[in-house]
């Protein structure tokens, strides 16, 4: 019997505190039969039944089984429901672990890497089908071996720098003009910095994923003391929103341009999405460090599924009063809610909340004592993963 089909599970174990084994996921063989996977520490297969390499859980996360033959579900390391699962999910891009380089070594040999001119350092990962399907033009280069690479090739003029960014988006612009990617939509003067580059240079901002390029976010929890202990002002996306839609999001939250510091595009987002003052965001707002993530898109994120999306989140708090309500400003929101802690948490187990969102909240439950090391065994993990070493540099001088 061969399992032909994973099928997604949308209940998961309590979050954070309670971590009993549930089910962690859900196979359809040929003929029909359905098998839901439990654990205690392992499931053993039959080795005469082969199994599929990955797990659908929540945001129709791909979690590696490993073993002899692939005949292992290991639920301690990659399944567990809980905190875990949660930064698991949201951080999906394989890790190098030297024992068990088989997934990881998988997802490299199908990626392109991305180099700018004059750079030994990639800033990149494109997958085989945006490579095939992209217009390349005679600026780029494509070699196959020993690795595969994508070349922005250097042009012998003096502006050669501008000449990179008009490359980049001609090519974009005949993709566009072609339909080759409805994700990239109208064009709109919008562009992310390519971190890291030797040199100033940005690529439009609905592009940035089909080049895998980091991206930057500026996120703010919002919250107010209670009687009842604290609470938090969550805003729910609007259902017709071509990303993430209908999901939960932090209280403040939008992309750092190029050329834009994280906390003046924070003040700028918490006019637009929470009509906060600027008087208040300045005065009160506590810079609370960064959170890094690698997530492999799926259709909920929009356009093309599985592309490559390295981050780079910096993390602010505002406390308020009681007194202070929180109303949709915009069509991108479509109501704010005052949730407790354990509502939020809640929220998170049943997949509610935009996956890098999600791992912003734990990080401030991590930050305020609601996850320690005494409630929480995985704690160390999940603090490493919150800030993950990201594939290509984030600063030109390292």
């Amino acid at each position: 019997m061969l399992f032909s089909k994973v099928l997604p599970l949308a209940a998961l174990a309590s979050l954070a505190i309670s971590q009993d084994p549930v089910y962690h996921g859900r196979f359809e063989s040929d003929d029909g039969d359905i098998f839901d996977i439990t654990t205690d520490d392992c499931v053993e297969f039959q080795r005469s039944q082969p199994i599929y390499d990955t797990l659908t859980v929540a945001y129709n996360n791909k979690c590696q089984l490993y073993g002899e033959h692939g005949c292992y579900a290991n639920k301690v390391e990659k399944l567990y429901a809980g905190v875990y699962h949660i930064t698991d999910v949201t951080f999906n891009f394989p890790y190098y672990e030297p024992c068990r380089t088989d997934a990881y070594n998988r997802e490299l040999e199908s990626l392109w890497l991305f180099f700018l001119p004059d750079d030994p350092q990639p800033h990149g990962f494109l997958l085989d089908s945006i490579v095939q399907r992209m217009p390349w033009t005679p600026d780029f280069r494509l070699v196959t071996t020993p690795c595969k690479e994508v070349h922005l090739i250097k042009q012998d003029r003096e502006d050669w720098k501008e000449a990179c960014e008009k490359a980049i988006d001609e090519v974009l612009d005949i993709a566009r003009e072609k339909k080759i990617f409805p994700g990239l939509g109208k064009k709109r003067d919008e562009q992310f910095p390519i971190l890291g580059a030797s040199f100033d240079i940005g690529i439009e901002r609905s592009a940035s994923s089909l080049f895998g390029i980091v991206g930057r976010g500026a996120h703010m929890t919002v919250y107010t003391r209670t009687s009842s202990g604290m609470k938090f002002w969550i805003p729910r996306r609007n259902a017709k929103k071509s990303t993430w839609p209908n999901m939960l999001d932090n209280t403040v939250a939008g992309g750092v341009a190029r050329g834009e510091m994280p906390f003046e595009c924070l003040v700028r987002e918490a006019d637009e999405e929470a009509a906060l003052s600027e008087e208040l965001v300045r005065r009160d707002t506590v810079a609370a460090g960064t959170v890094t993530w690698f997530n492999i898109s799926d259709e909920k994120a929009g356009g093309e599924p599985g592309l490559m999306n390295p981050g780079v989140l910096y993390v602010y708090d505002l406390e308020v009063g009681e007194d202070v309500v929180f109303k949709p400003v915009d069509n991108d929101v479509q109501s704010f809610d005052l949730l407790r802690v354990d509502e939020v948490k809640e929220a998170m187990r049943n997949g509610e909340f935009k996956p890098s969102c999600a791992t912003v909240m734990i990080d401030f439950f991590i930050r305020h004592g609601f996850i320690t090391a005494e409630n929480e065994k995985d704690y160390t993990e999940i603090v490493s993963r919150l800030h993950r070493k990201l594939p290509f540099k984030t600063s030109p001088g390292f």
